[in-house]
């Protein structure tokens, strides 16, 4: 019998300043050393507006215990991830020194071994290294391949700052085609348009249909037009919009909505105050509708809407989004609204482990790429941009989110990423820092509560399935040593998970806490 869990955990309580210039009198000379070994600047984006109703693969890291995804198993509970606990400014940053002079912390394996050989859960694989001199100070079982969950998240965003570039944005627009009167509203990809106005300052809702709206009436009202046939254009993207692994039913359960180059709020419908919320079977053609409305309110007539969530126009694209509005098969570009930056949209991805963010960047990694935008091509294209620089001959990827079992990443190909990624001198070099942090935010807001047990010092991507924990990301040693580490378990016994999830916690804590000489 199928039953739904709604016991939701007591709102933590609010964590001791983690300011690296906060005065504690029992602060150690450890710490000492580990806050000057801190960049000193904090990154503005490690902190972003958590959802209202958080229903990503990741909802389970919260409460482990639960069933996963694509299986039999009882159904899942949506919850809510809190409000950030920390201001921007105590989020420390995630880099460590400059230079390669703190200490080598050579004892890491007789520490990890240790806290292997205590755990009840037998089975890890995991990889620690240096993240300046790439020197491995542990590695156990480290090039066997497994389900990594919403840790495949750290690819997806690694190829999209890579590839697509993280100071790109994403247009939503309207063309106009004066000899049949039809006005075409263009998908670009955004995932986090808003119904209302434009929000600068906002990466959810940087885009707006009612601002797109107003900007095109008023051209429109320009050239003594009122009246309009509305067309939507989702050629963006082709193929199938819904994985076949996936459970339709998921979309109900808020996990994931059909992936459509055009949608409001990530296909969410329903009150953003509710604890949790359902996501829309045609996000594509809510957000049409919604436009249709905007624009009727800006004077401007629709006589005809094609709301069926497709698009008979196809616009010439390229791998940023932008279209050729001189010669557009749905007519002159009249207005358009961008979304936030990539590395902003990386950034929510990653802090709300969200599905449908994860696979439209998949989508656009395959078009920034050469390839159509596709479920079939996102995964595939991931990993041709991350392979040109490194090697992931252990991974084979089938969706980008984590949502598929199927998934295989060895914890060596997760550490090559992010050693990568704290050497980079591109916009992979941000990976790290758009991770959750440790007792701070996203699926690590509830982990790593105590100053003594690293909060604040690590920053990691989560996983979690029915079976499956895995943690994945950077965290500054007592001696100023910046380590990226993964660590992967998969098959574990569901009664077992908590007791997986807690050594998990037991050694990256080990890390933070280790002068390990």
């Amino acid at each position: 019998m199928r039953t739904r869990l709604n016991d939701s955990p007591d709102e933590p309580e609010a964590p001791k300043s983690t300011d690296p210039e906060s005065p504690r009198a029992d602060r150690t000379q450890r710490t000492r050393r580990r806050r000057r070994g801190r960049a000193a600047g904090i990154t503005a984006g490690v902190l972003v507006l958590l959802l209202g109703g958080y229903a990503a693969v990741d909802a389970y890291d919260l409460v482990p215990d639960l069933p996963g995804f694509l299986t039999t198993d009882p159904q899942i509970e949506v919850q809510t991830v809190p409000t950030p606990r920390a201001q921007a400014k105590d989020v420390p940053a995630p880099a460590s020194a400059v230079d390669d002079s703190a200490p080598v912390p050579t004892t890491v394996p007789k520490t990890v071994d240790a806290i292997l050989k205590d755990s009840k859960v037998k089975g890890f694989g995991l990889e620690v290294r240096d993240g300046l001199s790439d020197d491995v100070l542990y590695a156990k079982d480290e090039t066997t391949s497994r389900t990594p969950a919403s840790v495949t998240k750290v690819f997806t965003a690694a190829a999209a700052l890579k590839s697509i570039g993280g100071q790109t944005r994403l247009a939503t627009k309207t063309n106009f085609d004066k000899s049949t009167d039809t006005l075409t509203l263009t998908g670009g990809g955004d995932p986090l348009l808003s119904a209302g106005d434009s929000d600068p300052a906002s990466v959810n809702g940087h885009g707006g249909l009612r601002t797109l709206a107003e900007d095109t009436a008023a051209a429109l009202k320009d050239d003594d037009v009122t009246e309009v046939a509305l067309n939507l254009d989702t050629s963006r993207y082709t193929g199938e919009d819904f994985a076949s692994g996936w459970e339709r039913a998921d979309i109900a359960k808020g996990v994931i909505t059909p992936i459509q180059p055009l949608m409001i709020d990530t296909g969410y419908i329903g009150s953003k105050d509710r604890e949790w919320r359902a996501r829309s079977e045609h996000p594509a053609k809510d957000a049409l509708s919604a436009f249709a409305k905007e624009l009727k309110k800006a004077g401007i007539d629709v006589t005809d809407s094609d709301g069926d969530g497709g698009g008979d126009s196809t616009g010439s694209t390229d791998s940023t989004g932008s279209t050729d509005s001189s010669d557009n098969a749905n007519g002159t570009e009249l207005a358009r609204v961008e979304s936030a930056t990539i590395s902003e949209i990386v950034e929510y991805a990653l802090v709300h482990s969200d599905n449908v963010v994860a696979e439209m960047l998949g989508n656009e990694v395959a078009i920034a790429q050469g390839q159509e935008g596709s479920l079939e091509n996102g995964p595939k294209a991931v990993l041709e941009a991350l392979g040109e620089s490194v090697d992931l001959g252990r991974t084979h990827l089938v969706d980008t989110s984590g949502l598929s079992y199927d998934n295989r990443i060895a914890p060596h190909d997760l550490t090559t990423v992010l050693q990568a990624s704290v050497v980079a001198d591109d916009s992979l070099a941000g990976l790290v820092s758009y991770f959750p942090v440790g007792g701070l935010t996203g699926t690590l807001h509830d982990r790593f509560l105590d100053e003594k047990n690293a909060s604040g010092v690590v920053h990691a991507k989560t996983g979690t399935l029915s079976t499956v924990t895995s943690l994945a990301g950077g965290v500054l040693d007592a001696e100023g040593r910046y380590l990226v580490f993964s660590i992967q378990i998969d098959d574990v016994d569901k009664d077992k998970i908590l007791e997986a999830r807690k050594t998990v916690d037991d050694i990256v804590t080990a890390l933070a806490n280790c002068g390990c000489r």
